[in-house]
C-alpha cells in the first residue's frame, strides 16, 4: 500500500481593508496613504487598491509583502509639509 501524498494547502485568502484599516496596519496617517496612492510613480512600491463604491480597499497581505521587500532597498521619505 503506498502512502497518499499530503494533501495540497489551501490558497491564501486576501484580505481587503479600508483606507482607515490600512493605514493603522502600516503604522501611517490613512491621509498619507491616499497621497500615496495618488503619487504611485513616486511610491510604485505601494500595491494599488481597488475601488469598492466610494472607498478604496487594500489588500492586506500585498501591503505586507510590499513592506518586507522595502527592507531591502533604501527608505524613502515623504515630505509631510505640503
Amino acid at each position: 500500500m503506498s502512502a497518499e501524498p499530503p494533501p495540497d494547502p489551501a490558497p491564501s485568502l486576501r484580505r481587503w481593508v479600508n483606507t482607515k484599516i490600512a493605514a493603522a496596519y502600516i503604522g501611517i496617517h490613512p491621509e498619507v496613504l491616499r497621497r500615496w496612492a495618488r503619487q504611485s510613480g513616486k511610491h510604485a512600491w505601494l500595491p494599488k487598491p481597488i475601488r469598492v463604491g466610494k472607498e478604496f480597499r487594500w489588500d492586506i497581505n500585498a501591503l505586507e509583502t510590499a513592506l518586507a521587500n522595502l527592507d531591502d532597498q533604501p527608505q524613502e521619505h515623504d515630505d509631510e509639509t505640503g
